[in-house]
């Protein structure tokens, strides 16, 4: 029996429907990513994104119903979510001021605001890790780079694909995405597209959750096998 429904960001996407031990796991998937970010006991971890993300609803279990323990009482850690408006960046930078989180959890159109221009966030305010998420797919890669380089607490990307209730966070030391086999069936589906090589590994991430009855679903995340003789040791993806 379902006891939430979530609205899928993609448009014509429709409804998820979590049972209870669907959501407790979905939880536990966000708070291993957590814990691959390195958040832990005493952290403060600020969250600017829509109340349906599951970076939001999932973190703590006073911003969902039916969530017993969210990824803040998983990690010991202590959340709070700003609602993804553009227009509440401002209110965002005060939280960042005031709060002084160690982790901040942004979508990522809403990063550009943060990073640049009238509403950019003070320099000495962007001493947290920045996590960038987006349902399905990843920042460009010179994207990404600019942000990193206006961003003094690093970057890390939070990946998902809502649809398969799929959430795994990257190494911020190997950059490798670390997904938890006990929760997810994960694979690199085969590129497709022209002029690609052969023996060519890059393709795309597929995901299939083992706590619900969903097939295997194709994410926009571009990834290889890791190369050898990498940093970590753990097994995971390269973003690509």
């Amino acid at each position: 029996m379902s006891v939430l429904a979530v609205q899928l960001e993609r448009p014509g996407a429709g409804m998820m429907e979590l049972s209870a031990g669907a959501l407790a796991s979905y939880a536990e998937a966000l708070a291993r990513a957590w814990g691959v970010l390195g958040v832990g006991g005493d952290d403060r971890v600020a969250i600017y994104d829509y109340g349906s993300s599951p970076a939001a609803y999932l973190a703590s279990q006073a911003f969902a119903p039916y969530l017993e323990r969210g990824a803040a009482e998983r990690t010991l850690a202590t959340a709070l979510c700003v609602d993804g408006l553009p227009d509440n960046v401002k209110r965002f930078t005060h939280v960042l001021r005031h709060f002084q989180p160690h982790f901040v959890f942004v979508r990522a159109d809403l990063v550009p605001l943060l990073v640049a221009g009238p509403t950019a966030v003070p320099v000495e305010q962007r001493a947290a890790r920045l996590v960038v998420s987006a349902d399905g797919d990843a920042p460009a890669p010179g994207e990404r780079a600019s942000w990193e380089r206006a961003w003094q607490g690093g970057l890390s990307l939070l990946a998902r694909c809502d649809a398969a209730a799929f959430v795994a966070a990257e190494c911020p030391r190997c950059r490798l995405l670390r997904v938890p086999e006990e929760l997810y069936e994960a694979q690199i589906a085969p590129a497709s597209r022209p002029g690609s090589s052969d023996g060519d590994e890059r393709g795309t991430l597929t995901v299939r959750p083992r706590f619900l009855d969903l097939g295997a679903l194709p994410t926009e995340l571009s990834v290889s096998p890791p190369a050898p003789g990498g940093r970590c040791s753990h097994q995971g993806f390269a973003l690509v």
